[in-house]
């Protein structure tokens, strides 16, 4: 069996990705190391958050190519130990603008299948379905309903991978850690 090395996390806004691999992260901190979300670096830093398709494809390329350089210096930094990704490359797909002459894929210049594989495990946690569950950030604008349009969008981007799971959304937060270990654990032995 190949070794591990890659594990993202994916899914819409506030679907508890963050938090689950910290969680995940401090249980067992000699196997595991944590690639932040690319998109919270670049926003907390100051890159603009301009509305607009032409804006949007900049920042989506900007995200993907920050993903790609963090998990490929942490591969380098930490060899050894399994990255757990605050997203993955091909979440730019559901943010990408849908009449866009040129896709998602093509304009970061790769193909699907190099990004689907450049994961060995991918986990879609949904984002809440109840708007009363659904927490904003200084770096999260987008309101509940385009939320769950985006986790859609998401898990359709995904569709393909061979190791795919999708974690609904729980009211207690905590079950949905513990299926997201239990899947860690299970993928791993």
């Amino acid at each position: 069996m190949k070794k591990i090395k890659r594990i993202a996390f994916t899914g819409g806004p506030s679907a508890g990705k963050t938090s689950i691999i910290e969680i995940i992260q401090r249980k067992y901190p000699s196997y595991f190391i944590s690639v932040p979300e690319a998109a919270s670096i670049l926003y907390s830093g100051g890159f603009p958050r301009i509305k607009g398709d032409d804006a949007m494809k900049h920042i989506q390329r900007a995200i993907y190519f920050t993903i790609k350089e963090l998990e490929d210096m942490y591969e380098k930094l930490y060899p050894d130990k399994i990255q757990l990704c605050d997203r993955g490359t091909l979440d730019g797909i559901a943010y990408w603008p849908k009449d866009s002459d040129v896709d998602f894929i093509k304009s970061v210049g790769t193909n699907m299948n190099d990004e689907l594989d450049r994961y060995d495990i991918l986990i879609h946690l949904k984002s809440p379905s109840s708007p009363e569950l659904y927490k904003l950030s200084s770096t999260r604008n987008e309101g509940h309903k385009l939320a769950v349009e985006l986790d859609r969008k998401t898990q359709d981007a995904w569709s393909l991978h061979k190791r795919r799971f999708i974690i609904d959304d729980e009211k207690d937060f905590l079950i949905k850690v513990e299926k997201a270990i239990k899947i860690v654990e299970e993928q791993l032995n």
